[in-house]
């Protein structure tokens, strides 16, 4: 009878052992699996002419919120008054802008894809040339302060872990609007490249 009853006692104690430690250890899992990555993009955009942006983005992901810093540097081009136009066009570089951004937005994730939407505050840099028939050159630069925008599609690697890098980070590939309104406002659509810790969907 004793045998039975310290066998009993023995189970109890061992079931809620280990029921006890299962919430405990799925909460650390959750802690120790946090989403960070990393993006550089690059397209067309607009400042006050056509030309190009590329940049660069650290983001972190907390449930479905995403936090973000990103930089950016804008070129716009325009037409030298030098004749006409025998091939291609000439054309020298009026608006060069660096912008620094903080945003936080909203991040959904699929089976192997997601969406995501930003805003917040930036810092730009502007600096304007222009050049007049005799082409005389004309610098300013303004500093003002914008609210940048984003809204990204991306595709990643579909299985949980990836080969790259040890099974540690995962590639992506995808397409990103983004912009900055402001004193000068400029907007652009281009391709994004990241790559992300390991995270368990």
């Amino acid at each position: 009878m004793k045998v039975k009853l310290l066998r009993i006692l023995f189970m109890l104690f061992l079931s809620n052992t280990i029921f006890g430690q299962q919430p405990e250890n799925l909460e650390i899992e959750k802690r120790s699996n946090p989403i960070i990555f990393f993006e550089g993009f690059g397209g067309l955009s607009v400042v006050k002419n056509l030309g190009v942006s590329g940049g660069v983005g650290l983001n972190y992901q907390l449930e479905q919120s995403l936090f973000t810093f990103r930089y950016i540097n804008s070129a716009g081009y325009t037409r030298k008054n030098d004749g006409p136009v025998i091939i291609a066009p000439s054309v020298y570089k009026s608006e060069d802008n660096v912008e620094l951004a903080l945003m936080y937005g909203r991040r959904w994730v699929k089976e192997h894809h997601s969406y995501s939407v930003s805003a917040g505050i930036s810092r730009n840099n502007l600096e304007l040339e222009s050049r007049d028939l005799d082409g005389i050159r004309t610098v300013s630069t303004t500093g003002f302060y914008g609210f940048p925008f984003e809204a990204n599609y991306k595709r990643f690697y579909s299985k949980k872990r990836s080969n790259l890098i040890y099974n540690v980070l995962i590639p992506s590939v995808g397409i990103k609007l983004f912009g900055d309104i402001g004193k000068y406002t400029f907007v652009g659509v281009g391709v994004s490249v990241g790559f992300g810790l390991c995270k368990h969907y």
